[in-house]
């Protein structure tokens, strides 16, 4: 053994003695040296930026309404608009004409001088406001015992509640990044927590990639392509080769010795960092550490390809440009991989879908609505869509023999989209051609079917229209029509419509135009219900009650007439800030959020059942309920699915054997779950065995099937060094998966994060490449 140490040893040696090696020790040091004065501070969120802003549009109609309107003189909102500055009154008095547009910026600037002079404050008519807890806690506290950052933390929240469905919800305390004691300029929109795992889950890894997976292993190749071909010098081979040892293992020691170098460098880069992030950010993340193995691990790789080229052709140059001729053709094929991954698979993963008898109906995330012909075994799109493009489908939802939902073009990224948001109406009499139906309001983001009402949610509230209403707007004739309020005074608009109705159409922006088409729908949520993100909305089994989770509060509302009534509401402990996931079954009803255990409430009471454990490398992805079972199929961020029930007070779960689910739905009339997973694949399972009922495996076409017999298989054989970074940031952030997005949707997007398979890509190829280089060097003579 004690020659192969040696012979390590002189590995080790002669790349110490490379200047390149030093050179990359000092730009580590100066690199901590940088890092080390970064700091933060938590801080109250005070301050309003553009960022905050959800519906710009509906602020500034606000504030024109209560500028405008005598009754609001002495309410909240006219209080707070006409505190605003002289010059933006009066803007505001022509926007509403279509004179003029306010920047965002302008807004945040106003209401930030107005958290400074809180002279239009009126305790009485705030209480008219829906004001969250934290406000009446604060509202509680006398002025004196209060600071003045406090102070001006409650007259953000009294504004906020002023202007209800406006901003999108901000955690109570902010981070403010600090270097050298200088505060950076802007407040991060995050609390300590969400810094946490931002940092752990992207910064970290991205830093580990660039540092260790691309600058410190080009030094790596550099410093070390040399220790091969220096052996094989007539003097120093015969040397080693006139011990008893052993060819294989003499290489092996060489190979050991040049990751033995590596492994130098990066555990002061990582250990720096490490210290760094605990000392200076309180992020004491020892799993950072598993940086070192990884960065090592990643450098075999390409050390590997250098030790075989070295042997080869006995020229270090040699060595160096083979490795990274090797490097570029990873770095295409995982370009490549990425893409597809991107514009061909995702495109045409399942978002929402629904069964209609013996036909499927599905959107998916590149905005398709498809069907599935089971003649032709194949997803048929139903109308027309660019995967390049960024348009979002409404998740579909069933009304009577009819489906319904809307296109959003560009919505993905934006929730008002561009352009007209008809309503889609598809039934099986017209072969599941889409019919544009009624207007919807601007920003819908999804729809239900309510007894003979469906409603639409949008970013600022709950619009209802009567089913009647559809079926007349693509020409069905129905004896029993349906009378809606707002149908029946066709006269009659709510004091924000008036303002809107003094402008002709070429005043009017494109938003606004689509608004006067849909000034029937009707808003049917109740006065001192708050609506703002995090937004969830869950229908009762018979669709006289519903479920409304914002910001926080549980709202339970029944149906009366053409009226929605708050019967039971709570605030619920923690922060109100965070994503959410709500489903419904019979009495129960399903909620989990962010850093909390998943629990069951009482759907009457909102009285806390039972709490769910689960592991902390997961989280809940989406949920729906079962109809009077009071259970619910709970999908998982790593794309498993469980069926969580009660049994007594205990919950219950089981694992249903599909994997890498993306979506689960529950079908009333069949008493089905429906599962789709693996991009668009589907099991309708039988609820009372959850054995499949039908298997649905689409044949593959086009890009799909070159993706899945070509792009997968190569992507296999070539090591996948640049998926290593999804092992990194599994590692950094103890996640395998994480869901994100889920503040703006019902499901949001989802990262599952590759650990397994690039590991054994790049095992298998440092063991073939170096079984290679023990085979040539033992039967060459040198």
């Amino acid at each position: 053994m004690r020659p192969y140490l040696a012979v390590i040893y002189d590995s080790f040696h002669s790349a110490l003695s490379s200047r390149v090696l030093w050179i990359a020790f000092v730009a580590i040091w100066i690199l901590l040296g940088a890092l080390a004065p970064l700091s933060y501070r938590e801080d109250y969120t005070i301050k309003f930026s553009r960022f905050d802003f959800d519906d710009g549009t509906r602020m500034k109609k606000m504030l024109a309404r209560g500028l405008d309107l005598p009754a609001e003189k002495k309410t909240a909102l006219g209080r707070l608009a006409r505190a605003m500055p002289e010059d933006l009154k009066r803007d505001l008095r022509r926007v509403t004409k279509g004179e003029v547009r306010i920047r965002i910026s302008v807004l945040a600037d106003a209401l930030n001088s107005a958290i400074e002079d809180e002279s239009w404050y009126d305790a009485k008519a705030w209480k008219a406001t829906a004001r969250l807890r934290e406000l009446r806690e604060l509202d509680a506290t006398a002025d004196a015992d209060l600071s003045d950052e406090l102070r001006q933390r409650r007259a953000r929240l009294r504004i906020e509640a002023a202007l209800p469905g406006v901003f999108a919800a901000r955690r109570s305390r902010s981070i403010l990044l600090t270097y050298a004691g200088i505060d950076f300029p802007a407040h991060l929109p995050v609390s300590k927590p969400q810094f946490d795992t931002m940092v752990n889950q992207f910064v970290l890894p991205v830093l580990m990639n660039w540092l260790l997976g691309f600058v410190l292993i080009f030094l790596g190749i550099l410093v070390t392509a040399s220790i091969v071909p220096d052996m094989l010098q007539p003097g120093s081979l015969h040397l080693l080769l006139s011990k008893p040892v052993s060819r294989s293992l003499l290489l092996i020691s060489k190979f050991v010795g040049g990751c033995a170098f590596v492994f130098l460098c990066v555990c002061q880069l990582v250990i720096g960092l490490w210290l760094i992030a605990g000392l200076r950010l309180d992020l004491w993340n020892v799993r950072l550490l598993w940086c070192i193995p990884v960065a090592v691990f990643l450098f075999s790789v390409f050390y590997s390809v250098s030790m075989l080229a070295g042997l080869r052709w006995r020229s270090p140059i040699l060595a160096i440009g083979v490795t990274c001729i090797f490097g570029a053709i990873v770095l295409v094929v995982g370009a490549i991989g990425g893409y597809f991954d991107s514009f061909i698979r995702m495109p045409d993963t399942i978002r929402s879908i629904v069964l209609a008898g013996d036909d499927l109906i599905a959107t998916t995330r590149g905005g398709g609505l498809n069907r599935f012909d089971a003649e032709t075994q194949k997803w048929e799109s139903l109308m027309e869509r660019d995967p390049r493009s960024s348009d979002l489908v409404v998740p579909v939802t069933k009304m009577g023999e009819r489906i319904v939902t809307a296109r959003v073009r560009g919505g993905r990224f934006n929730p008002y989209g561009s352009g007209s948001l008809d309503l889609l109406v598809l039934g099986r009499k017209d072969n599941w051609d889409p019919e544009p139906g009624l207007r919807l309001p601007t920003a819908t983001r999804r729809l239900f079917v309510a007894n003979d009402s469906i409603l639409a949610m949008n970013t600022g509230g709950l619009m209802q229209r009567s089913v009647g209403d559809v079926l007349e707007s693509i020409g069905v004739e129905t004896e029993m029509r349906l009378n809606d309020a707002a149908g029946n005074k066709e006269g009659e608009k709510t004091d924000s419509e008036k303002t809107d109705s003094e402008k002709t159409d070429s005043e009017k922006t494109d938003s606004e135009k689509d608004d006067s088409k849909s000034d029937r729908w009707l808003s049917v949520l109740p006065s001192g219900v708050t609506f703002a993100q995090p937004v969830r909305l869950v229908m009762g089994d018979e669709g006289d009650w519903l479920i409304l989770y914002s910001l926080g509060r549980l709202f339970r509302l029944e149906k009366s007439e053409d009226a929605w009534e708050v019967t039971q509401q709570v605030d619920l402990e923690g922060e109100a800030a965070s994503a959410t996931v709500a489903a419904l079954s019979g009495s129960r009803l399903f909620l989990a959020r962010t850093d909390e255990p998943p629990m069951i409430l009482d759907a009457n009471t909102f009285q806390k059942i039972a709490a769910w454990e689960i592991s902390s490398v997961v989280s809940v992805y989406s949920a729906v309920g079962i109809k009077d079972a009071n259970r619910f199929a709970v999908t998982m961020s790593d794309g498993s699915c469980q069926i969580v029930g009660l049994s007594g007070d205990e919950i219950e779960v089981n694992q249903l054997r599909s994997a890498d689910v993306d979506t689960v739905a529950f079908d009333a009339d069949s008493n089905s779950l429906i599962v789709a997973h693996h991009v668009d694949q589907v099991d309708v399972l039988d609820l009372e065995t959850l054995k499949p009922r039908r298997r649905i495996r689409p044949s593959l076409e086009s890009w799909r099937f070159v993706d899945h017999y070509v792009i997968s298989p190569l992507r296999v054989v070539t090591p996948q060094t640049g998926e290593l970074g999804d092992t990194v940031a599994a590692l950094v952030g103890g996640k395998n998966s994480l869901a994100v997005g889920q503040n703006r949707s019902d499901d949001g997007d989802v990262i599952r994060y590759k650990i397994l398979r690039p590991v054994l890509s790049c095992a298998g190829f440092v063991c073939v490449m170096l079984l290679l280089c023990c085979a040539y060097f033992a039967r060459t003579d040198f």
